[in-house]
């Protein structure tokens, strides 16, 4: 009976220890999870303006912001003003028409956006950092 206990005990014990709460994403993106691996947070950005772009003008969808985003502090040589959008978050672009039909140049930045920013976890010898954008909320301007 007491090796009966010391089991169940020992049982209860790895579940808890290795139990798949612990692996689930935080829904509010504080861990950079929703975007998956190999991102971290960097920031969270409150009422950005914004052009949007995506298939079939790019490969994926990406939000582009009227100022560089902070890839100098990244230990990165060349700035950026891009950010692809964290698949988990592209239910709220649903709606948005696409602004941003160039790759040079936005047609114009009609959406203000807030949300968590997030940067590639990957240096190596040829680092150029990438950027990613948690969408908490969009709203067009005007």
């Amino acid at each position: 009976m007491k090796r009966k206990v010391i089991s169940c005990a020992s049982a209860l014990f790895f579940l808890a220890v290795f139990s798949c709460e612990r692996d689930k994403p935080d829904p509010e993106c504080r861990d950079a999870s929703c975007c998956g691996y190999p991102w971290e947070y960097a920031r969270y950005i409150q009422d950005e303006p914004v052009s949007l772009t995506g298939p079939p003008y790019s490969l994926f969808y990406s939000a582009r912001f009227t100022k560089q985003l902070p890839s100098k502090e990244a230990g990165a040589p060349f700035p950026t003003s891009e950010a692809s959008i964290c698949p988990k978050s592209l239910y709220r672009i649903e709606g948005f028409p696409l602004t941003h039909r160039s790759k040079a140049t936005p047609d114009s930045f009609p959406y203000r956006v807030s949300g968590k920013l997030l940067i590639l976890n990957n240096r190596g010898p040829f680092y150029n950092p990438s950027f990613a954008l948690y969408i908490d909320k969009i709203e067009k301007i005007n």
